[in-house]
């Protein structure tokens, strides 16, 4: 093929050969044959391999990603073998992420391990889905593989585990943009991709307001209309099953993470809410005398992490992520020694420094809590007097989301916003360790959400989301639903997640409560029934409580710059 081609005459210029093979099969233990694409070097001497799985077609990963670049691994004494996961691309089978991605990995890692060219020992790298599918391979303790590089990803990447009682919304346009690359591969029948490709291609750009529009959820018409296992396996799993304790507990952090035994470099950026389980992995793995690592880079989500050469280069802060990636399986697949011996390593997003720890929560780092308080203030001082505010949420007519990082948007108070901004600091300091923020409120209807942003706003006015979290309030101890008693007071908290940054002398903290944060969360209908059943919408209003008797409050750790 004329991939090859281009890769051959570059190794042959650097004074290299690499030995390409396409298409390359291997057959699963139901029979069922996934293909990848092998690289390797050319010679008599077995090498190490590197495993990814990817759902975004193995012909075109090797040049997407830079970090992935086939040619750099085998010049450096590795093969890579990207490979399609099942039921996409050249892979044979139905596309199930919930239930194969463990087995089929396992069965791709030990058929690579005995090859002739593979000294048996066998890496796993790759992020986002790809990162999931190695945590998912190494639970299944296949014997050969010997470290996995994680990206950007987690054990719970079907719902986020952190914030209780919402749906995974946007993975239904994910969904459907896999059965759009399987419509198109001529998986069936002409008259079936004639029907449905075009339905399925119209989803993709209005996935978002159908969504909003349809009441109940479950009468999306992509789930209704459907015939296909992957829009099943949405809705019996990420509708009928969100909180489902089997589905939780087989999907969640606890379980995967106690039986993944192989050393893992977790890379996630500060603006990626994957930093949070993946400081969790590594400090069960860690636990367990697992010598696991991680990595935290200032990236933004959906960014292609990459090279030197490329947007993690800003002029002050440089991040070679294949060197990083290099350093670690030469240790754990050739013996070399350990470059980075720190269990953390994070970069500081504002002052561009890189830092270490052993552990989290970080030690040497001083409580600090702001109250809520009374003209939209928040103060190191409990306030004297009891007060609240209000902020109305109507469903059919959400708030949207903004993302960490710079936003363009105000952030002020509104009818449907409140604001508690402190005064201006005196000296640098680092926020460093887990935010939460606890509130008491009541609510005119049977439930409500409870969305917080943390916001550094400069002197000059500019907004910078450091963090966010958010509760649906009838979950607000746990997956056990508890809807509201209108007006009634309740406690809930909000966990904001780990955090790192530096806020400037000069600068304020600003926290912002919501009721809605479309389309990352669900849109709250306000009746506390189960979203697929959930037919009616209630506009409402929450109030959100302060004073003495009610001391609703942000917590952070901070450290001293000075």
């Amino acid at each position: 093929r004329g991939l090859g081609d281009v890769y051959k005459r570059q190794f042959l210029m650097s004074g290299c050969e690499m030995v390409c093979q396409f298409d390359h099969g291997i057959p699963m233990r139901d029979g069922e044959v996934l293909r990848g694409n092998l690289f390797r070097p050319a010679g008599p001497t077995p090498c190490p391999v590197l495993v990814l799985r990817t759902v975004f077609r193995k012909d075109w990963m090797g040049r997407g990603y830079g970090q992935y670049d086939p040619s750099f691994w085998v010049r450096h004494g590795y093969a890579v073998y990207i490979q399609d996961v099942r039921g996409l691309g050249a892979s044979e089978g139905e596309f199930d992420r919930f239930t194969s991605d463990g087995p089929d990995g396992y069965d791709t890692i030990e058929a690579l391990a005995a090859c002739d060219w593979c000294n048996g020992q066998v890496g796993m790298i790759g992020s986002y889905f790809a990162g999931y599918a190695q945590l998912m391979a190494a639970a299944e303790h296949p014997p050969h593989l010997k470290a996995i590089c994680p990206m950007q990803t987690s054990v719970s990447i079907n719902r986020d585990c952190d914030n209780r009682g919402f749906l995974f919304a946007s993975h239904i346009g994910w969904c459907t943009s896999r059965l759009v690359s399987r419509l198109r591969d001529g998986r069936y029948p002409e008259q079936v991709t004639r029907k449905y490709l075009p339905r399925m291609l119209d989803v993709l750009h209005t996935y978002v307001d159908s969504q909003l529009r349809s009441i109940p959820i479950g009468d999306m018409p992509v789930l209704r209309d459907s015939p296909f296992p992957i829009h099943q396996d949405y809705r019996r799993h990420l509708l009928d099953g969100f909180d489902d304790f089997e589905l939780l507990h087989k999907e969640g952090r606890d379980m995967d993470v106690g039986r993944i035994h192989t050393p893992a470099l977790y890379i996630c950026g500060w603006l990626d809410s994957s930093r949070t389980p993946l400081l969790d992995h590594c400090a069960a793995q860690l636990a367990k005398g697992i010598s696991s690592k991680v990595l935290i880079i200032p990236w933004e989500p959906g960014e292609a992490p990459a090279r030197v050469d490329s947007p993690l280069e800003d002029g002050e802060m440089i991040v070679d992520l294949q060197a990083e990636m290099l350093a670690w399986f030469d240790e754990h697949l050739k013996g070399k020694a350990a470059t980075n011996s720190s269990a953390i390593r994070y970069f500081d997003f504002v002052t561009k420094s890189c830092e270490t720890m052993e552990s989290w929560p970080p030690e040497h780092v001083t409580p600090r809590t702001f109250w809520l308080n009374e003209q939209g203030t928040l103060s190191d001082k409990e306030p004297e007097r009891t007060g609240k505010d209000a902020y109305l949420h109507e469903p059919l007519h959400p708030l949207p989301y903004f993302p960490v990082g710079p936003c363009a948007a105000p952030l002020d108070r509104n009818a449907k916003t409140l604001c508690y901004t402190s005064a201006a600091v005196d000296a640098d300091y680092r926020i460093l360790g887990d935010g939460k923020a606890t509130v008491f409120l009541s609510c005119t209807a049977a439930d409500t959400d409870v969305m917080m942003s943390l916001v550094d706003v400069s002197p000059d006015g500019r907004r910078f989301i450091i963090c966010d979290g958010a509760t649906r309030a009838r979950y607000r101890m746990d997956w056990i639903s508890r809807p509201l008693t209108p007006n009634e007071i309740y406690t809930v908290e909000v966990e904001l997640g780990r955090i790192c940054y530096t806020l400037r002398a000069g600068h304020r903290l600003r926290l912002v409560i919501t009721g809605s944060a479309f389309p990352k969360y669900d849109v709250n209908h306000g009746t506390g029934q189960r979203p697929i059943q959930d037919a009616q919408t209630v506009t409402s209003t929450t109030n959100v409580y302060y004073g003495p008797s009610y001391p609703s409050r942000l917590c952070l750790t901070v450290k001293s710059m000075s």
